[in-house]
């Protein structure tokens, strides 16, 4: 499960097993998508590049995406 702290605000960004983003900050805690719709909880705002940094698209391990779609 990776978990990271927002540099300037403090929250707790973890991603949970079902591909979601819960955000934790100042005692609130909100879902979110990777894409930042707001699944659930008091928390409503969560930074959008922590999300997709997190949970977003990644790209292939072997780090060869690029010469495999050049043809």
């Amino acid at each position: 499960m990776s978990r990271l702290r927002h540099p300037m605000n403090g929250a707790m960004y973890t991603v949970l097993s079902n591909g979601h983003v819960q955000v934790e900050n100042n005692g609130m805690q909100g879902e979110f998508s990777w894409d930042g719709r707001h699944i659930d909880g008091e928390l409503t705002y969560a930074d959008p590049h922590m999300l997709v940094w997190l949970a977003g698209p990644q790209l292939p391990a072997d780090g060869d995406s690029v010469r495999k779609h050049r043809g």
